[in-house]
């Protein structure tokens, strides 16, 4: 009997060694219950890799409502430097604009600067700042809303169309919760957008038309003390009308961790819960510390040179190396055939190259966002050289080396070699003189020829002359 539970007791002992064995080798993750909502479509994003973690109907063409507003504020952004222009509101900015819907109550001719309707756009939504804007940029409505969708189609938002910048009701204009997101990612890598709409109010000072202050409030409830706040959200922008229902596109941040949630066709207040419990799932997840660069596999090569009396020679190539292996945080199961390296690094080198040497820079992306980068070093040191015998030196005529580079895949820089019997400042005055000389020989033997031709046919009249006078003393 005893030995029957000590068998026992082994094989149950066994198998929680090999079940640990497992789970360490082959990095099973725990499973996360799914995030609970009722929103038509949702998608949760990764802000850093573009990597989406959760979604639902993220393909479903719906109605997006002032949410559009996020690509007009990207637009107007990338268009305008300075932020203290004024925006004069036109005729049809305000009077077109419905007064039921969402409006700060502007006046014809009345003017804000570009910063003051950001703001008023972002937190308040309102619908004809959205259209002064436009006319500010590009001119017209219909100009900056061809802007609205080229700028869409080249973030890969290929089911978006937008009719108009402020999201009221209109045929056609359609979006997605996975184009939105992308939307969002783009928004949020500009300093000036995520200042904005992580303010909770702001104050549009009088104007010459408002003698009193215009008091915003951020329509977010995310972000104001309350039932519905997340301390993890940097920023929403929110949208209603009839045919959309509620939309809502959110920024968090958690330590490092970014995340993007789009929310289409949603409920009040629906769309904050949807919001955080996708939150709350996507924070939960597992981020593995993943090395996305390694400094032994990636190695450029950069030629050294050294000017002598009697040209330029190489003597050697420095090898350059990383710092350091960069390490980032990336959701399990990402595709790290996403990942572009940018190695920035001199086509050639002058000696002495000393070991150590800060020589240039590898950046990494991911679908266009910096993720890490680190510093490229000499690996050794490349001294001046000095030849015991007289040497026909050579001068290298460089091809352009390509740096950027994918799937870990080393640059390699390509040269080849001139014999010259002439130092290199002689040889570029040669070609600095070459053309002038060779149209001055040209021209000088020209002169010569037409001289000779011109001495010629005056031998030969004079011979006529001689030879035939009568006929030529009536001429």
């Amino acid at each position: 009997m005893k030995i029957l539970f000590l068998i026992v007791t082994l094989y149950l002992l066994a198998g929680q060694i090999t079940s640990l064995y497992a789970y360490n080798n082959d990095n099973d993750l725990p499973e996360i219950a799914p995030p609970q909502y009722s929103a038509q479509a949702v998608v949760l994003m990764d802000a850093n890799t573009g990597m989406v973690l959760y979604q639902s109907g993220e393909g479903e063409r719906l109605y997006p409502a002032s949410i559009t507003k996020v690509m007009t504020a990207l637009v107007v952004l990338e268009q305008i430097d300075d932020l203290s222009e004024r925006v004069e509101f036109s005729d049809r900015a305000v009077y077109t604009t419905p007064r039921y819907t969402s409006n700060i109550a502007m006046n014809a001719r009345e003017t804000l600067s570009v910063y003051e309707a950001l703001n008023a756009l972002m937190l308040a939504s309102a619908n004809e700042v959205s259209l002064a804007l436009a006319e500010h940029v590009s001119g017209s409505i219909e100009a900056f809303v061809e802007l609205m969708n080229r700028r869409a189609q080249s973030l890969g938002a290929y089911d978006t169309y937008f009719v108009n910048p402020s999201g009221l009701p209109a045929e056609g204009q359609v979006t997605t919760a996975y184009d939105f997101a992308l939307i969002m990612r783009e928004a949020v890598r500009h300093p000036m957008f995520v200042d904005i709409i992580s303010a909770r109010r702001f104050d549009i000072p009088p104007t010459e038309r408002q003698p009193d202050v215009r008091m915003l409030r951020n329509t977010n409830e995310l972000i104001h003390p309350g039932p519905l706040f997340n301390p993890y959200v940097i920023g929403s922008k929110t949208g209603w009308t009839t045919l959309a229902g509620h939309t809502l596109v959110t920024y968090a941040r958690q330590d490092d961790r970014r995340l993007i949630v789009s929310v289409l066709g949603g409920s009040t207040p629906g769309q904050f819960n949807d919001t955080t419990a996708l939150l709350n799932f996507g924070f939960a997840l597992p981020f593995v510390p993943t090395q996305i660069f390694d400094s032994a596999a990636n190695t450029p090569t950069v030629p050294v040179y050294q000017h002598m009396e009697d040209g330029r020679k190489q003597i050697g190539h420095a090898t350059l190396r990383a710092n350091e292996d960069i390490y980032f945080d990336l959701p399990a199961g990402f595709n790290m055939a996403d990942l572009r390296y940018n190695l920035s690094v001199p086509q050639a080198l002058i000696a002495p190259v000393q070991e150590g040497d800060d020589l240039g820079r590898v950046t990494i992306y991911v679908r266009g966002v910096r993720i890490g980068d680190a510093q490229l070093l000499a690996v050794e040191s490349v001294q001046e050289y000095y030849p015991s015998i007289a040497e026909a030196p050579y001068t290298p005529y460089l091809y352009v080396a390509e740096t950027d580079i994918a799937n870990n895949t080393p640059d390699v820089v390509y040269y080849a070699h001139e014999s010259s019997l002439l130092p290199a400042w002689l040889d570029d005055y040669l070609l600095l003189l070459t053309i002038p000389l060779g149209v001055s020989a040209f021209t000088l033997f020209a002169s010569l020829l037409l001289a000779r031709r011109r001495k010629y046919s005056r031998r030969m009249l004079h011979a006529r002359y001689a030879r035939y006078p009568e006929y030529y003393r009536y001429r």
